[in-house]
């Protein structure tokens, strides 16, 4: 199957230059939307009150990094590249909403960073991914998450 709309995960770590790099290497002249969620749901522990301060930075970290993913894209030669930032849960976002928004027929993500307790108290946003979503999902492991 040729892949034509990628959505491209990604959350500014070191490990998002690679999924958009590997996007690229198997589909160089798809349209990859590279989204940065910014988790409003309260994270991996419950709830959390979160003031403006707080979100405003979260936003503008998101906007970095996706800017940031978007320069590497593009200089990798690859043409059809938009960014995006959403609020809310990621499993949600990555899964359902966003896919359905813009119509796209593959997921990347990558292997989870997080540590096992984390793993074990809220799941991960790859596994509830690959679990949820209506389309494919393709989890690309890399050296740098733990294992």
């Amino acid at each position: 199957m040729a892949y034509q709309n990628i959505l491209v995960a990604i959350d500014g770590s070191n490990v998002s230059n690679l999924l958009i790099k590997q996007v690229h290497d198997m589909a160089p002249t798809a349209h990859i939307d590279i989204l940065n969620v910014v988790d409003t749901s309260g994270g991996y522990f419950g709830t959390i009150v979160m003031n403006a301060d707080i979100v405003y930075q979260m936003e503008q970290d998101a906007e970095l990094a996706i800017n940031q993913a978007y320069d590497y894209a593009r200089s990798l030669g690859h043409e059809q590249v938009d960014v995006h930032v959403r609020f809310g849960s990621p499993k949600q976002v990555i899964a359902h909403d966003f896919p359905e928004d813009h119509e796209n027929d593959l997921i990347v993500v990558g292997e989870t960073g997080l540590s096992r307790l984390q793993r074990a108290m809220a799941g991960t946003v790859p596994s509830f991914v690959t679990q949820a979503a209506a389309v494919d999902v393709l989890v690309l492991r890399t050296a740098q998450t733990e294992k």
